[in-house]
């Protein structure tokens, strides 16, 4: 089974799009200790689902991590979701922060967001209609997840080309 590795937002933002379920037909979702403490602080008393695999860092990935933090180079959620990637040999690093996302790939990760995701369930037939993938695209632009409108736009325009 493929190993995905996802830090708070997706979570968070697919949770409050009601879209969280597309997680499960990505792999073992996996994030670490500090990612599923942030979901609980940040999304009204919700926990990840049961589903989701808290994995523990190991200790060359612990110091990595922290490294990174104390470098300034992105914060402790994405930090440990990087370095917990790093450490299982992760298909794919789940991430809405566009800091993340980069500091991700210098490191030769796989990088995917909330709406990837979306697109991605879209060409596996896990959503399979135009409405449907509408409505979960409108509900991660209710979210707290800020899209440009450039990106929303795109979007839409990548659903009804799938779709038509």
């Amino acid at each position: 089974m493929r190993i995905v590795v996802c830090d708070t937002g997706p979570l968070l933002h697919l949770s409050e799009a009601g879209a969280i379920h597309l997680l499960q037909f990505a792999g073992e979702i996996t994030i670490p200790p500090v990612v599923s403490l942030e979901f609980e602080q940040n999304a009204q008393g919700w926990k990840p689902p049961q589903w989701v695999v808290v994995r523990e860092l190991d200790e060359i990935a612990d110091q990595k991590s922290i490294s990174w933090v104390l470098g300034k180079h992105i914060d402790p959620g994405e930090s440990a979701a990087i370095a917990l990637a790093k450490q299982l040999k992760a298909v794919w690093l789940l991430t809405d922060d566009a800091k993340a996302r980069q500091f991700a790939e210098s490191l030769e990760l796989e990088v995917h967001g909330s709406i990837g995701l979306l697109l991605w369930s879209m060409a596996e037939g896990h959503v399979k209609d135009r409405k449907h993938a509408l409505n979960l695209l409108e509900g991660l632009a209710n979210s707290s997840l800020w899209i440009s409108e450039r990106v929303l736009y795109e979007a839409r325009r990548a659903i009804d080309n799938f779709f038509s």
